[in-house]
């Protein structure tokens, strides 16, 4: 069994997934302290600048930032503007909070946005402004809380009919039980799951610039929030292609294969060594899309 790309032109990209830190206006349900708590700060610029100047890898390079908020560091513009220089796709995560000034600014040096609604704190009519505002490929996340899931189906259906974004599903799973996450899907009903099983509000997107797209598992077309939903995201024993289609900087500077950091750090922004050869997977559950989006095989 195989989990990869439906397009092949994706077969060529290096992920750099960066949780620049964890400072975040936003205080949600679902997301963990360490991601908005603060306690990171910001990266040195000298640091950031060097590792983006001097990152080598024989395949097309696709930075994806995320946090916390990363666009309220004070050199995300500079970043942004840099990794274009050298060469490199520039995407990132965002809750939209930003003027939609800022995001004109900075869409100059974008190739695509991924932008969350958060029902406790979005505004809708600033969120759909944003989108208008970037004319880059852009997929919305509208985090689905089940006690709030006609809300949020009604606001992904005005983010479809008022924007040209890719509206996403996105099934919320537990990472703040404590200090032990279990990962698990929170609970929807039937016809919840009914719903986001054939979700409406999805379109046709040019992903090869942004390392996303249609995956097939065991030669069947899915979306990485589908497997989640039903329970196929488990790859434990499986041959994983972490480190060597991507990596994760976390907020400290640390260097991992993936997000899930399994296997441990291989480095940091300082020093490192990206692997030449896949991993044997041994997490129960693969719980970030990014993740999700590695190749992966049985052995």
């Amino acid at each position: 069994m195989k989990l990869e790309y439906a397009d092949k032109r994706t077969e060529n990209w290096f992920l750099v997934s960066w949780t620049l830190s964890n400072k975040c206006n936003y205080r949600c349900e679902y997301c963990p302290d360490i991601l908005h708590d603060g306690s990171t700060g910001q990266p040195k610029w000298e640091t950031v600048k060097h590792f983006v100047d001097n990152l080598k890898v024989d395949k097309d390079i696709c930075f994806r930032m995320s946090g916390g908020e990363p666009t309220y560091w004070k050199h995300f513009y500079d970043m942004a503007k840099l990794v274009k220089q050298c060469g490199h796709n520039f995407t990132y995560v965002t809750n939209a909070s930003q003027s939609v000034e800022y995001f004109k600014k900075i869409n100059e040096y974008t190739d695509g946005v991924f932008l969350s609604y958060h029902s406790a704190y979005a505004d809708p009519q600033h969120f759909i402004d944003v989108c208008n505002a970037l004319d880059c490929p852009k997929v919305v996340a509208v985090m689905l809380l089940p006690e709030k899931f006609d809300e949020m189906y009604a606001i992904a259906e005005r983010i479809h009919n008022e924007t040209n974004a890719m509206v996403e599903a996105k099934v919320i799973v537990d990472k703040v039980n404590d200090e032990h996450p279990t990962n698990k899907v929170y609970e929807y009903t039937q016809e919840q799951k009914e719903k986001i099983k054939q979700w409406p509000f999805t379109r046709m997107l040019d992903y090869v610039g942004i390392h996303r797209g249609p995956l097939m598992y065991d030669e069947q077309l899915v979306d990485a929030n589908q497997l989640i939903l039903q329970g196929d995201n488990k790859f434990s024993g499986w041959k994983c292609w972490a480190g060597v289609d991507g990596i994760n900087i976390d907020m400290w500077g640390n260097m991992y294969r993936a997000d899930c950091q399994f296997g441990g750090a291989i480095g940091n922004l300082e020093r490192y060594k990206l692997p030449s050869d896949p991993i044997m997977c041994g997490k129960n559950i693969c719980s970030c899309l990014s993740d999700i989006y590695i190749k992966k095989e049985t052995v």
